[in-house]
């Protein structure tokens, strides 16, 4: 499977979870629905899916004694542009989408560009209400930047405001065309007044290529954090437990937003599915503590690559770069969750892999980004380690990263799904 076709199909989170869906599918993982009861068995493989947009998966080993958990996190969602539920904004000749900020996009990067509109529908069938992916495959519409002959500072750090600046067009009004809520209708074939809501965002029509004299690029929307969640899809389809480790994914979404919603990395997902699988196999409450006592956890998000043209910004001694393998992230107020005893497990595991590793700490006074490690740490108390690629043009429409780095990754994080780890006494353990 290769990367830049797995971003092909995954424009906005609902696509990227489908597209996990349907190649878990393919490679035989079983798929359980949270409202019913499991019923697991050894040696088989699961997942389930929230909100059709955060994925987990998991391997049953053929023997669970001496239990442990080898997880892996990243998230499937990506700074971007959301319609906001009365979108049609009419302004003289031109109907324009009334959009609102999801994260923290790079606005100028946004401009100019071949915009697609995908999402999720929800549509009512008599009395149910079903879920319903829509991208339209087209350019249905753009954010022009204002001429340099009327914005004299456009080179000189204009401030754009994301409520008058950033507004797509999306149709001249003096062409019949209806709306957009009947070319979604026609498109799902359904009517349009059986579209009870939706969540639709706008997304790059340009899914990606290789850069560079040798290839040794990729520049692609959706890197942050696509990269990293089809490497932990990679590696687990392609891996086997070890007996006495349960090796768990999980995919989740709205990161990028804090992580405060039902699927996020803030919410009961993981550590609901950690304990309905100790349920399934009748561990006692102590037997589960020590289940996640024998735990470790890697977080997987991309990390602030070293940018030629901004030296300045980046630390004297931990600077990452593209294509020098797998970076281990570290800070110490905590946004990371790598310690000395986390960073030592995932350094024996890259070097009896024969993986490449760099380190990477922000500028003292440059605070970096956050990750989800952290929030699942205030949920589970398990031994974490931040990861990622180096990247640079983070939270641009069109971001780079070293292509040679995957492949270090996936021989760290396939290893690390083949292991049962020992921990034999507090800040011991066997790899």
């Amino acid at each position: 499977m290769d990367f830049l076709e797995f971003l092909k199909d995954s424009k906005t989170a609902f696509h990227a979870a489908k597209k996990t869906k349907e190649i878990l599918l393919e490679n035989g993982f079983i798929e359980l629905n949270e409202t019913d009861d499991y019923k697991l068995e050894k040696d088989k493989n699961y997942f389930l899916t929230r909100n059709n947009s955060s994925v987990i998966a998991f391997q049953i080993p053929s023997d669970i004694d001496n239990l442990g958990f080898n997880i892996t996190a990243a998230h499937l969602d990506s700074p971007t542009f959301k319609l906001k539920p009365n979108f049609e904004l009419d302004f003289m000749r031109y109907q324009k989408l009334n959009t609102e900020v999801y994260g923290g996009p790079i606005f100028y990067s946004w401009m100019d560009r071949p915009l697609d509109i995908a999402g999720r529908v929800l549509v009512k069938e008599g009395n149910k209400i079903e879920t319903k992916l829509i991208e339209f495959n087209k350019a249905m519409t753009m954010i022009p930047s204002l001429s340099i002959h009327y914005n004299r500072e456009a080179n000189s750090g204009f401030k754009f405001n994301p409520q008058e600046d950033m507004l797509p067009i999306l149709a001249d009004n003096d062409i019949e065309f209806g709306d957009l809520l009947d070319k979604i209708a026609n498109k799902l074939n359904v009517t349009k007044e059986d579209i009870l809501s939706y969540d639709l965002y706008l997304a790059l029509l340009d899914r990606g290529t290789y850069a560079g004299i040798n290839n040794e690029f990729i520049m692609a929307p959706q890197i942050d954090n696509l990269e990293c969640s089809f490497v932990a899809l990679n590696s687990m389809i392609n891996s086997k437990p070890a007996n006495g480790t349960i090796n768990v994914m999980a995919l989740f979404d709205n990161e990028e937003i804090g992580s405060r919603t039902r699927q996020g990395a803030d919410s009961n997902l993981l550590d609901s599915t950690l304990k309905r699988i100790a349920d399934e196999f009748n561990l006692s409450e102590s037997e589960y503590s020590k289940a996640l006592a024998s735990s470790f956890f890697i977080s997987m998000d991309n990390a602030q690559g070293f940018h030629p043209n901004y030296a300045s910004k980046y630390d004297q001694t931990n600077r990452c770069y593209m294509n020098d393998g797998v970076v281990i992230k570290a800070a110490a107020r905590g946004s990371y969750t790598s310690d000395g005893y986390s960073i030592a497990i995932f350094k024996l595991m890259c070097e009896n892999s024969d993986a490449k590793y760099q380190f990477m700490t922000n500028r003292s006074d440059i605070p970096g980004g956050g990750t989800l490690g952290a929030i699942n740490l205030s949920h589970l108390s398990i031994p974490s380690v931040d990861i990622g690629f180096a990247q640079i043009a983070m939270h641009s429409s069109m971001e780079t990263a070293g292509a040679l780095d995957i492949v270090e990754m996936e021989k760290v994080i396939k290893y690390f799904y083949s292991r049962h780890l020992i921990f034999n006494g507090d800040g011991k353990v066997v790899i």
